[in-house]
């Protein structure tokens, strides 16, 4: 329909229903192509095996209009905001560390990093998970789940997903629905490009080489950062990929594959780096890198805890943020504790006895680890047996300070198309996130779709693009 007005709820709608009205060879040639345009737009990870196996995409994308982009992009703003403060807060409060605890080697970096204070500036590259959907009229009501700062997944896969989908639906729904109009969102490698032009300035390096640091003693995985690095070299950078255990000191300068590097792009959390084989001569290396802020993320991309929502729920310490911020946090941060014996203030701001509390609230709670990725770990409480949560948060007091309890709240399911080989098309639920990498220069969205609850692509989870709607 030309003349109609779509909304994000709408034109989902109306997408959905253009996917059924698909004839059947149409789907079939929808399937046919799906795996070698998939390869071409890099949508693969690898498996233990090293194989690769393409990563599922939604027939339907998530079309967000300029009032919703705005919304979640001012809430992103003052989250970052608040999170950009948290080294500082490290250093001046004991109480903060406790929360959010690093490990002995961590410490002892972030100290010389900062030598005493905070190191200026402090890039972080993070992607904020959150329940935001986009077709609901209640789309405002969401919550932030988490924070991720460190290699976070998406720097390729974002824009790919978007390029996928051009090439291989967008031309069906615009034949089925000729008046709806979209176009692309902020990139999050052009964010990323920006990010690196303005550190390199700030720290006094005129940048030309960047080196994008992964662990590559490793078969499995995502498969990003060779993606990246070809995006950077059409920005005239000279990009590489290299392996921690590559980067030198060469005549005074951080090196990697011989050739000087002005400023490094990491995948891997500090923790994983101590454990790596062969770390001996690297570490040091590494740890100046840091001491130079010639690392992106900085040294306060350590601080992607999840007990770090324990800083922005916890009235405790309030005193650390602005009214605007507590304000945000009640209003959008999930209520979260560091699990250790103690005492601490409920959801409803009364002092309890944690452990006790955790016990007796099973079904309003989950529980996961501190520092894990990929939904390892997680045990929601509804989903649980007394019996089961029990054992989870007797291993997870047993490890003081390893996990964390959580506020459960609804991850939204929400219909999108599913073709099969005969080439019918059903609709069925999936369980939808989005994650927000936001920046000065813009917000990207990265979505998720799972038929668990726990949605993440390491567990067979897939990808929505999300396009803008014109």
């Amino acid at each position: 329909m030309r003349g109609m007005r779509y909304t994000p709820g709408t034109a989902m709608e109306a997408i959905n229903a253009a996917f059924l009205r698909l004839s059947k060879a149409q789907v079939r040639e929808l399937l046919r192509r799906r795996q070698p345009l998939s390869l071409k737009h890099g949508m693969s990870m690898f498996d233990e095996g090293g194989q690769a196996r393409v990563i599922p995409v939604q027939l339907r994308p998530w079309l967000v209009d300029e009032a919703q982009r705005r919304y979640f992009y001012r809430h992103c703003l003052i989250l970052r905001g608040a999170l950009s403060r948290l080294t500082a807060m490290y250093l001046a409060d004991p109480k903060v560390r406790r929360v959010i605890p690093l490990e002995p080697l961590e410490h002892e970096w972030l100290r010389e990093a900062n030598r005493g204070r905070p190191q200026r500036p402090q890039p972080v590259v993070d992607r904020i998970d959150a329940t935001a959907t986009f077709a609901r009229p209640d789309w405002k009501e969401f919550w932030f789940l988490e924070p991720n700062s460190v290699g976070i997944g998406g720097i390729h896969y974002i824009p790919a997903t978007c390029s996928l989908t051009a090439d291989w639906v967008l031309p069906a729904l615009k034949r089925e629905l000729p008046g709806l109009r979209w176009a692309a969102h902020d990139d999050i490698r052009w964010l990323i490009f920006k990010l690196l032009v303005r550190h390199s300035k700030a720290i006094g390096r005129k940048l030309k080489r960047v080196a994008l640091v992964e662990d590559q003693s490793e078969a499995d995985g995502t498969d990003e950062f060779p993606w990246m690095a070809r995006y950077l070299k059409r920005q005239g950078l000279d990009a590489v990929v290299v392996d921690p255990r590559d980067i030198r000191l060469k005549k005074g300068e951080l090196a990697a594959r011989g050739k000087g590097v002005d400023l490094f792009y990491r995948d891997t959390e500090i923790t994983e780096m101590i454990r790596m084989p062969g770390r001996a001569k690297m570490l040091p290396v590494l740890k100046e890198a840091f001491r130079r802020n010639q690392v992106i993320s900085s040294i306060a991309g350590e601080f992607d805890h999840k007990s770090a929502w324990e800083l922005l729920t916890n009235p405790e310490f309030g005193k650390h943020f602005t009214p605007g911020e507590r304000a945000l946090f009640k209003a959008r941060v999930l209520w979260t504790r560091l699990l250790w014996e103690r005492k601490t203030t409920d959801v409803n701001g009364k002092r309890v006895d944690l452990a006790a509390w955790t016990r007796r609230h099973r079904e309003e709670l989950l529980i996961k680890p501190n520092r894990a990725y990929g939904g390892e770990g997680v045990v929601f409480g509804h989903q649980a047996s007394p019996s089961v949560w029990e054992n989870k948060l007797a291993r997870a007091l047993e490890k003081p300070y390893t996990h964390v309890v959580q506020r459960a709240t609804r991850v939204h399911a929400e219909l999108f198309p599913a073709a099969h080989p005969d080439g019918s098309v059903e609709l069925k639920p999936y369980f939808a996130v989005t994650g927000f990498a936001a920046s000065p220069d813009g917000i990207a969205f990265l979505g998720r779709a799972s038929r668990e609850s726990v949605v993440n692509v390491s567990r067979r989870g897939g990808l929505i693009a999300i396009w803008k709607l014109a």
